[in-house]
């Protein structure tokens, strides 16, 4: 992980001035001249800059909308985040857990915890530079994301000091997305496919299914329009590089890019489930970071010292105690 210089202060700018528990920051990937054709079987064409303009989608968009209309509540993410040290030092990280750092938000947010997003303050990370590396990245945050909703689940709706809105964005952000993955693999590989054989219009569908058919497409449009203004606007903070990433943007927020994503993710639930009811889960692994060319002696040292800074973007704290 590689912060920018000034998010450390954007930090703790936010949480003296918003009175909260804990800032979460942004990423953005840093390896982005690497695997730009994908020249090996495994490689896909320019797969860090895919990732880049997803988690900008994500951090300047998603998660804002997230927070604003439905938690109430940012949550921590791993890493890049400023915390209050006897908040955090309240709860204790489950080190059998795939995705820890969701565990502790969750037991945060239950004990009434505040937590805000920073999305200004930003941290340098490494993409996975292969399918293969990034399908065992994403099924591991999959499978933790899963494993930690269920081990609360129950806690949702238990009597405590939780407002009713925070208990239902806990039950809409960890439990209802799997109701929303079903309700969308209808609605995106069955509803669509069926508009080619029967237009929607009235004559075919009626005025309701035609108007609600219409209407969820326009708002589907919004996404990819905000997401898009939004990266022309961050121009100016990456210079070239975000001039590219409003390319990126535009292609991965789209309806293209979401359908692709979506059906990435439905894979990635399927697996969940059936490794979580199997019990097949399995050990955390490493996720791979650099591609696999050659390197001369002189190098391996520097790349060995380098080898922290290769975790994973859902990984852990490195210690407790550790507040940022």
């Amino acid at each position: 992980h590689h912060p920018d210089s000034d998010s450390l202060l954007l930090l703790f700018e936010k949480m003296k001035r918003t009175n909260v528990d804990c800032v979460q920051g942004s990423y953005y990937m840093r390896n982005l001249s690497e695997n730009q054709f994908g020249c090996s079987p495994c490689a896909f064409p320019c797969l860090a800059r895919i990732i880049d303009a997803e988690f900008f989608t994500d951090w300047y968009l998603m998660k804002l909308v997230t927070r604003t209309f439905f938690l109430g509540n940012g949550y921590f993410s791993g890493s890049n985040a400023l915390w209050k040290t006897d908040v955090l030092g309240s709860r204790q990280f489950c080190e059998i857990a795939q995705t820890e750092d969701v565990d502790m938000a969750i037991q945060q947010l239950l004990d009434g915890r505040r937590i805000e997003f920073c999305a200004e303050s930003r941290s340098g990370e490494l993409a996975p530079m292969n399918c293969a590396s990034m399908w065992k990245q994403r099924l591991r945050w999959t499978i933790g994301w899963d494993e930690t909703s269920l081990k609360h689940a129950g806690s949702f709706t238990e009597r405590g000091t939780l407002k009713c809105r925070a208990r239902c964005g806990l039950v809409w952000t960890f439990l209802f997305r799997w109701a929303m993955t079903v309700l969308t693999v209808g609605a995106v590989y069955v509803g669509l496919p069926l508009t080619t054989w029967r237009p929607l219009d009235e004559a075919h569908w009626g005025k309701l299914i035609t108007s609600f058919g219409r209407t969820c497409f326009l708002v589907g449009l919004g996404p990819w329009l905000f997401a898009t203004m939004e990266a022309v606007l961050q121009i100016p903070r990456r210079g070239w590089q975000g001039a590219i990433q409003v390319l990126f943007v535009a292609v991965v927020a789209s309806p293209f890019g979401f359908a692709s994503f979506f059906l990435f993710n439905f894979f990635l639930q399927v697996t969940s489930c059936f490794k979580l009811s199997t019990g097949r889960v399995g050990a955390w692994e490493v996720t791979q970071r650099a591609t696999p060319a050659k390197k001369n002696a002189c190098t391996l040292d520097e790349d060995q010292d380098d080898a922290d800074d290769m975790d994973d973007v859902e990984s852990p704290v490195d210690k407790p105690e550790a507040a940022v």
